[in-house]
């Protein structure tokens, strides 16, 4: 039976997004283990070895109502009614990899799809593998990544154990069962339904609200069963999942070692004040068979320079710490820094370690780690006139303006493998973010962090407490579940910081619990209480949640974050977030493409009731630009919304960043946008679509958070250069502005003398220059030169008259703009796009997107390096594309804001070049939109 493994998914990095969901599952394949090969490469034998992770053969069923047994299930006979399982997955994933429903995240609602009783019930899971012949003295392991949300284990007939709660492993031993197996093993398990379940919520676009009620669930009971993936129960971006995601959503795999394994292996560098040397402890938790204390080697090699040692353990468990003193490889001199990202490398060290007994290997393990200080505060004026110590990240000496995003979860249906997580987190570093916040821990998974490692993203890690119900029933279980977390990812250097939950205290003895656990097992990370405050022995301040969650103007941001508000730190702020036209059918059925309905609610539009919902959003952007007269001018115009908010969301902290000013003692510290991740596909709080396509959104953030960059506040009209490096820039400031034939009507330059670094310098003021503007509307650009006359950074914006602030609907009066483009792949790995205005008019939000040439879908996930340019008469731009992996078909399609089609010119040398029709088709004879 062929069967169908979630881990493959994306597995090749392309997928081509037509009319379903985002490509199809691929076909499994066994991962073998390669646990290293250090210590054979010294001569000795290894007890170690083989092992990989159960991908094949999985078959599952309800459990309720059905008379069976793990004793008969982890058996060799055959059991009626057991249907192919995707493993790791949901049962829910099972179902729709089988055809049993549709993918319910595309043009249906979730839960008229499929029946909310699949939540109703237990599931058992089974499968048979090969194992080998045991030698004397190897021991043979099973290791589960992580269950939602109960789980019993039986294997051949005998049960071996249970695992709590979606975030703890289970590892059994269970050596003396295969010893007697011939061959091969039957593994049956029993996934339990969770405690505390309630009814869905259900969309209601008339509501203006997320789904006619609250987040959480009707009441929030979800949460009392703590460690689970509560935000399925149905939260304003979620739609509750029939199956609330249980099931086996790690992987599965199996080990062997000699008597004595490594149960963990605790990497804790400490990096000198001057940067200069890092001392590395080496913390080693044993687990030995042997019935008396017995002496062992350890031995391994950090990057490269090998150490050996020998120690004694006693029966049972036991831990040993090594330092520098014991191995002298653990002292690094100069060492190489893990930075965030755009501010250097991620450099990671690779630790091997092995036990040995009797000159066999027992155990090895390989760990990647970094070398980086950190530093969580700094001395701030607070409102009431007292100094208090303000989050304010320092990394590596260098201060950090966090800039990050939201993860909700990683996947509605926990369909997230490897590969499509790191592309994920790519998504982020391209975006020039530096943190990813992980909301309620729900997307916890080695595989995230280790991403996250690669692409210099650092994680503020919450656990899982909400205040949007009670807290868990069961304090101990959370608590066993937060203490596997940090034992098992605190070798990761992207990790930040552990926080408590979401926007509220957890219950006391949470608190106390957490508290007690970072200072046991982690003191040097930060441990905070909440996302909204922190209550600990020596509490940090100034930071908050708190939105606003829906569209306002570029100048409210502004004005929020120009110094003078507390606190400088907003770890929640969003906006809605259109996605592309081809995004928007590929989501909705055709019937409510233009007609806004409770799909639409199903997909977020109401967000959290801001803006007056998705109705009120939909008259925000009327009101704004133009009246929508079908989806395509939808979407036009809301690129343009999307663009200016989230835009200024992060440009209006980094223009007050660092540094307090006369008037303005609260400088920005750091934002982290509501959300850059969509666990489904929305209209709201994302950068870029489920199926991984930039729009709009994606190219606000990634403009706004270069690490130099000129910008304009749009409630003052400041020039402000943001310095997010460590070494000063200066230079000159070109301003120039145009109207809506245009032609520049004003320009200036403003002299840079220094922006310091982490820091910001105001260069000067246009406002009296916009006040001369000829009509309704303005465009500014902004270029900042260093001091030989090279162009560092460009900006753009497009202002009301200062006078008279009557939004953008004279946008209509912008004459079509005559555009080349051409695209040519000429060492054959970069697509590389030259765009250019060759005519009299501005060219608006020119946006290029890849298709397949053979079949018109889009080519996914594939990002330009840039997007969406505004480009006045005469201007250019380039956008380059990595080809490593994509199809040999294909082609570029060209859209904006408005184009004249005739005057424009569209070549490619192996690559076609098209205008995208659709998208440009924004003005019907009559309104077809809305009613």
């Amino acid at each position: 039976m062929t069967q169908l493994n979630r881990r493959r998914f994306l597995s090749g990095g392309i997928a081509i997004a037509g009319s379903g969901a985002i490509g199809a599952l691929g076909l499994s394949g066994t991962a073998a283990a390669d646990p290293g090969r250090a210590a054979e490469a010294a001569g000795a034998p290894a007890l170690h070895g083989g092992g990989g992770e159960l991908t094949r053969g999985w078959t599952y069923r309800a459990a309720d109502g059905a008379a069976l047994s793990g004793r008969r299930l982890s058996g060799a006979q055959n059991i009626a009614g057991l249907k192919p399982a995707v493993v790791p997955g949901t049962p829910l994933t099972s179902m729709i990899a089988a055809g049993e429903y549709p993918d319910p995240l595309y043009r249906h609602i979730v839960t008229d799809t499929v029946p909310d009783t699949l939540k109703d019930t237990g599931y058992w899971y089974r499968v048979a593998f090969p194992v080998p012949r045991l030698l004397p003295g190897q021991r043979f392991w099973l290791e589960f990544g992580g269950v939602n949300y109960l789980a019993t284990v039986w294997l051949d007939g005998t049960e071996v154990g249970t695992i709590e709660g979606a975030f703890s492993r289970g590892v059994f031993d269970v050596t003396g069962i295969v010893a007697r197996a011939d061959g091969v093993a039957h593994l049956a398990v029993l996934v339990g339904r969770l405690d505390y379940a309630e009814g869905p919520l259900k969309p209601s676009y008339a509501s203006g609200v997320t789904r006619g009620g609250r987040n959480g669930g009707p009441t929030g009971i979800t949460l009392e069963n703590g460690p689970t993936f509560f935000c399925t129960a149905g939260w304003d971006w979620l739609p509750t999942i029939p199956d609330r995601d249980l099931g086996i959503w790690q992987p599965v795999t199996w080990s062997t070692t000699g008597p004595v394994r490594l149960s963990d292996v605790h990497v804790d560098p400490e990096l000198s004040p001057d940067l200069r040397t890092a001392e590395v402890t080496l913390g080693l938790t044993l687990d030995s068979a042997f019935p008396a204390a017995r002496p062992v080697v350890v031995s391994g090699s950090v990057d490269g320079r090998r150490f050996r040692r020998s120690v004694t353990v006693p029966a049972g468990a036991s831990t040993v710490e090594l330092t520098s003193d014991d191995l002298p490889a653990l002292r690094l001199d100069r060492p190489k820094l893990w930075w965030p990202n755009g501010y250097g490398d991620p450099h990671r060290y690779r630790l091997t370690v092995a036990v040995e007994s009797g000159g066999a290997v027992c155990d090895e393990r390989v760990v990647d780690f970094g070398v980086r200080r950190i530093e969580y505060s700094r001395p701030l004026p607070s409102p009431d006139g007292t100094t208090v110590d303000a989050l304010a990240i320092t990394v590596n000496n260098q201060p950090i303006l966090v800039m990050g995003g939201n993860w909700g979860l990683d996947e509605a249906l926990k369909r997230c493998p490897a590969e499509r997580l790191r592309e994920q987190v790519r998504l982020h570093r391209d975006a020039n973010l530096n943190l990813i916040r992980n909301w309620n821990g729900q997307s916890s998974s080695e595989d995230f962090f280790a991403a996250c490692d690669e692409y210099g993203i650092l994680v503020w890690q919450d656990f899982f407490s909400s205040t949007e119900g009670p807290g868990p029933a069961d304090t101990g279980r959370d608590l066993a579940n937060i203490r596997e977390c940090i034992v098992r990812f605190r070798n990761h250097p992207s990790i930040l910081l552990w926080c408590g939950g979401n926007e509220g205290p957890p219950p006391q003895p949470l608190i106390d619990g957490l508290d007690a656990l970072g200072a046991e097992l982690d003191p040097r990370r930060l441990v905070l209480t909440s996302s909204a405050g922190d209550t600990g022995a020596n509490p940090v301040d100034g930071y908050t949640s708190g939105g606003p969650y829906h569209w306002v103007t570029p100048a409210t941001h502004f004005g929020t974050n120009d110094g003078t508000h507390w606190p400088p730190f907003h770890n929640e702020v969003g906006s809605y977030s259109i996605p592309t036209l081809e995004f928007v059918r590929k989501m909705l059925p055709e019937a409510s493409w233009e007609h806004p309905d409770d799909f639409w609610a199903d997909r977020d539009v109401n967000g959290n009731g801001g803006n007056g919902g998705g109705a009120g959003y939909l008259a925000l952007t009327a009101q704004r630009y133009g009246e929508v007269r079908n989806l395509p001018d939808f979407v036009r115009k809301s690129q343009l919304m999307n663009y200016e908010c989230i835009k200024a969301i992060f440009e209006s902290h980094a223009a007050s960043m660092t540094g307090a000013a006369p008037g303005r003692p609260y400088p920005r510290t750091g934002v982290i946008m509501w959300m850059t991740n969509p666990a489904q596909p929305s209209f709201v709080w994302q950068m870029y679509s489920h199926d991984l396509e930039a729009h709009s959104s994606f190219y606000a953030v990634q403009h706004a958070c270069r690490r130099v960059n000129v910008i304009l506040d749009s409630r003052t009209f400041d020039v402000v250069v943001a310095n997010h490096t460590r070494a000063a820039v200066s230079g000159t400031v070109a301003v120039t502005l145009y109207g809506l034939d245009g032609k520049a009507f004003a320009g200036t330059t403003l002299p840079v003398g220094r922006a310091g670094a982490a820091g910001h310098t105001v260069a000067g003021n246009i406002a009296a220059s916009l006040k001369t503007t000829p009509g309704e509307v303005a465009f500014a650009r902004l270029s900042l030169r260093d001091r030989r006359g090279a162009e560092l950074v460009r900006n753009f914006y497009w202002l009301e008259h200062p006078e008279r602030p009557n939004g953008f609907t004279g946008l209509d009066e912008l004459a079509p703009a005559a555009v080349s483009v051409t695209a040519n792949a000429p060492n054959g790995r970069d697509l590389v796009v030259e765009v250019e205005n060759t005519g009299c008019a501005l060219a608006l939000m020119l946006h290029l997107q890849l298709y397949h040439t053979r079949t018109g879908e889009r080519v996914l996930p594939a990002t330009f390096s840039d997007n969406y340019f505004n480009l006045a008469p005469g201007e250019s731009g380039t956008a380059r594309l990595a080809l490593a992996g994509l199809p040999r078909e294909l082609g570029v399609r060209v859209d904006g804001w408005k184009i004249d089609q005739r005057a424009s010119r569209l070549r490619g040398r192996g690559v076609a070049v098209t205008f995208n029709q659709d998208a440009l088709s924004t003005q019907p004879p009559t309104k077809t939109f809305g009613g």
